[in-house]
């Protein structure tokens, strides 16, 4: 009886084992094809000079 328990426990593991490389993979695989091929580009116009305080001066004047 010991030796039946013992393979089924084996089993076991080697299920959990082989699923376990199968989410690795899984997901390996979508994140590296997901890097390779990302179609996602940002909008190619820059933005409008005067926006918000980039021209600002730190140095305020005196009028």
């Amino acid at each position: 009886m010991p030796d039946d328990k013992d393979k089924e426990f084996w089993k076991t593991v080697l299920k959990l084992a082989l699923g376990a490389i199968a989410l690795i993979t899984f997901f390996g695989v979508g994140i590296y094809f997901t890097a390779k091929y990302n179609t996602y580009a940002p909008p190619d116009t820059p933005p409008a000079p005067d926006w918000g305080i980039a021209k600002d001066s730190p140095i305020h004047q005196r009028r």
